[in-house]
């Protein structure tokens, strides 16, 4: 790495490029904040699940629809509707040239995002919702095509609840301690939204078991291991089972605050026993990310990765269609 740890590059983003804001040193962590999503974002992408993906969608509580919570990405169960070439100097790239360009003419006369997914200036949204209603949205992608100046586009109907939702979390060091104030309050934070989100409920034995609960049919309530209840659900094709099942994965980047090498500290165990998967980008991680965790996965950690991939590929293989 260029500098010896992501706090010391947070240091130099505050001093070097937001010295002029108010708070420089919050808007440098910020900024580290986004590169975490940006990070998240380009797995996805390279898992082959870009065309599931909505961005920065808010999310219903299960059983309790009036409470909802917003979260970096979602997972979706997708169908593709068309696929258009635009030419590059064809920006800004609107909803309504995409969905002419690809014939969708019932769309065209209903009430569309003023979005653009390219700009003029060539800025691109990815994950860019062209039309929402109660059930399912409309999404374009957008690919840049070898050895061309042009794009295609892709367009997917989304339905509105997801199969799987991905949180990114960062707290940095405050100066003159050892870990931010703020750590547990954000793994409390995070905790709540990944137990809220899914019809498997996650409920602890006396002894310190953690089952998984799940209404099966009527008011009949099915119990089992965890693991084993929501292993079993992403392999089931039973509507029962799939239609309020949202597998939540939590990707926190770890600058000393989450645990250390000796002492795995409160917030991992909170965060840990909270969300269906949790993923930690360290320090070396985030620099080696691209060759490490994406390109040429090893070890542990890259068994953990593929094993999520699997889980959320399977997850998406599903045909939603007759789950719908």
């Amino acid at each position: 790495m260029p500098y010896p740890s992501v706090d010391a590059l947070q240091q130099a983003l505050t001093r070097d490029v937001f010295h002029y804001a108010r708070d420089a040193k919050k808007a440098a962590g910020r900024a580290l904040g986004t590169v975490v999503e940006v990070i998240a974002f380009y797995a996805i992408k390279a898992w082959g699940l870009e065309r599931y993906t909505a961005i920065e969608r808010r999310l219903p509580e299960y059983g309790n629809p009036e409470i909802t919570h917003n979260v970096e990405f979602s997972l979706h169960p997708s169908k593709r509707i068309g696929r258009a070439a635009f030419e590059a100097g064809e920006t800004p790239i609107t909803p309504k040239k995409i969905l002419r360009r690809i014939g969708s003419t019932d769309l065209l006369g209903r009430e569309l995002k003023t979005t653009q997914l390219l700009s003029s200036h060539r800025t691109l949204r990815n994950a860019c919702t062209l039309y929402e209603e109660n059930d399912h949205l409309v999404v374009a992608h957008l690919e840049v095509v070898p050895g061309s100046p042009g794009f295609l586009v892709t367009v997917h109907d989304l339905l509105s609840h997801p199969f799987a939702a991905i949180e990114c979390k960062r707290v940095g060091i405050e100066e003159g301690t050892k870990k931010g104030p703020q750590t547990i309050e954000k793994a409390k934070q995070g905790a709540y939204v990944a137990r809220a989100l899914s019809s498997v409920q996650k409920v602890r034995t006396p002894s310190g078991e953690l089952y998984g609960v799940l209404q099966a049919e009527g008011t009949k309530l099915r119990h089992e291991p965890y693991r084993q209840l929501v292993s079993d659900v992403v392999q089931a094709e039973s509507v029962l089972l799939l239609k309020d099942f949202v597998l939540t994965v939590g990707i926190v980047s770890n600058h000393g605050n989450w645990f250390s090498t000796d002492d795995q500290n409160k917030e991992l165990k909170v965060l840990a026993q909270s969300y269906d998967w949790l993923l930690f980008l360290t320090d070396d991680g985030i620099a080696e990310f691209a060759h490490a965790l994406l390109l040429t996965p090893r070890g542990t950690r890259g068994r953990r990765l593929v094993a999520l991939r699997r889980e959320l590929k399977t997850l998406a293989a599903k045909d939603w269609e007759k789950l719908r």
